[in-house]
C-alpha cells in the first residue's frame, strides 16, 4: 500500500475547539485613558450580543473594577492558590460583561509547577471556549508582566495621545514587541483628539517613523474625541458608554467596534490559547 493510500485511510483530524479572540489594550505610559477605553469597548461589544470577559491585568491599580465601582474580594492569585474556583472570583458588570480581577496572579502563572499549571489551565480553557472576546487591560510601560500579556494576546490596541511623550513611549513599547515578534498586529488608537482628521494625522506620522526605523506599520484603530462625559463617568464610577450613549467618545468607540466586527474581522490565531502562552512567559508559537 502506498504512503498516500495509508494517509487517505486515516480518520480526519477533529476540528480545533473554538476560542475567544484575545485583544490586549496597552500603552507606553499611564494617564492616556487605556483602561477606560478597554472597559467601554468591552461594554459596547457585549451590548451587541458578544460574550466578553475583561482581564483586569493592571496589577497595581485594578482600574477596571474601580471604573465600575466594584470591590472584588478575591482575585486570580486565590485561584492559583487553590482557595477559589475561577467562576467564584469573576465579577459581572453591565450587559453581561464579566471581569477577572488579576491581582498578582498574572505574574505568578509562569512560576507554577506542571501540575499546578495544568489545573489552572483546565479552568481557563473552559472560560476561553465560552466567550467571544477576551480583552486584556495591561499595565503601562515595559515591565515583564505587560510584555507577557501583550505577547500572549492575538493582537493589541496600542492607546496613545497626540502628545510627544505619550507617542514616544508608545513607540518604545511597540518597538520592544516587534523586535521579538515582527508580525505582531498592533492597532493604534489615539485618545483625546479634536477630530478624526487629527487621529489620522497622528497615526500617519507615527507609521512613517515606525516604517522607517522598524520596517513595520501599525494598523489604525481610530481616534476617541475629547469629551467631558468621559470625566463625568470616572467621577461617578459609571462607564461613559452607559452614562452617555450618544456622546462623542461613545460614538468613536462604536466605530472601533464596527471595525472589530466587520467583514474583515480578524480571527483568533493559532491553536494555543492566551492562557497557554501566558503561562509559558513571553514565548509565542
Amino acid at each position: 500500500m502506498s504512503v498516500n493510500a495509508g494517509l487517505a485511510s486515516l480518520p480526519p483530524l477533529p476540528p480545533l475547539p473554538p476560542r475567544s479572540r484575545t485583544i490586549a489594550f496597552t500603552s507606553g505610559k499611564g494617564g492616556v485613558g487605556k483602561s477606560n477605553l478597554a472597559l467601554n469597548t468591552g461594554l459596547l461589544l457585549a451590548q451587541r450580543g458578544r460574550r466578553v470577559v475583561i482581564l483586569d491585568g493592571d496589577l497595581g491599580l485594578a482600574n477596571i473594577t474601580v471604573l465600575l465601582g466594584l470591590s472584588p474580594k478575591s482575585d486570580l492569585k486565590d485561584v492559583i492558590a487553590g482557595d477559589k474556583a475561577l467562576h467564584e472570583i469573576m465579577i459581572e458588570g453591565p450587559h453581561g460583561l464579566r471581569v477577572i480581577p488579576a491581582g498578582a496572579g498574572v505574574a505568578e502563572m509562569a512560576n507554577l509547577d506542571p501540575d499546578e499549571q495544568e489545573a489552572l489551565l483546565t479552568q481557563l480553557r473552559h472560560l476561553e471556549a465560552s466567550v467571544d472576546f477576551l480583552l486584556i487591560d495591561t499595565g503601562a510601560g515595559l515591565g515583564d508582566t505587560v510584555l507577557n500579556l501583550v505577547l500572549a494576546s492575538d493582537e493589541a490596541v496600542l492607546v496613545t495621545m497626540p502628545e510627544p511623550t505619550a507617542l514616544a513611549d508608545a513607540y518604545g513599547l511597540m518597538k520592544t514587541i516587534v523586535q521579538r515578534t515582527p508580525v505582531y498586529p498592533f492597532h493604534l488608537l489615539v485618545n483625546m483628539v479634536r477630530d478624526e482628521a487629527q487621529a489620522r494625522q497622528v497615526h500617519d506620522s507615527f507609521s512613517q517613523i515606525s516604517q522607517r526605523f522598524l520596517g513595520y506599520q501599525p494598523g489604525y484603530a481610530g481616534g476617541v474625541a475629547m469629551d467631558p462625559w468621559v470625566a463625568h463617568g470616572v467621577v461617578r464610577q459609571m462607564p461613559f458608554s452607559i452614562l452617555a450613549p450618544q456622546s462623542r467618545a461613545t460614538r468613536c468607540l462604536d466605530a472601533l467596534v464596527d471595525r472589530m466586527l466587520g467583514p474583515r474581522e480578524q480571527k483568533a490565531r493559532g491553536a494555543r490559547t492566551f492562557w497557554q502562552r501566558l503561562s509559558g512567559g513571553a514565548r509565542r508559537p
